[in-house]
């Protein structure tokens, strides 16, 4: 598995705090492609505020089945 980080919005960050850090099911829908959520698999995609600016790192399956 390989990890990644990628920027969000603050409502997609504000989303994902009242979800205990994670992001919420209904915004993995927009953040990730089809082939990322159904071949990949997104694991413990996690948000984080950093100078000021949102992030999510999650993990990714190392192949598309």
């Amino acid at each position: 598995m390989l990890w990644f980080k990628r920027e969000i919005t603050k409502e997609v960050y504000d989303r994902a705090q009242d979800n205990r850090g994670y992001i919420t099911e209904a915004d993995k829908q927009e953040l990730f492609s089809d082939e990322e959520l159904f071949g990949y698999g997104v694991y413990r995609a996690r948000v984080s505020e950093i100078d000021g600016k949102y992030y999510m790192s999650y993990m990714l399956g190392g192949s598309c089945d």
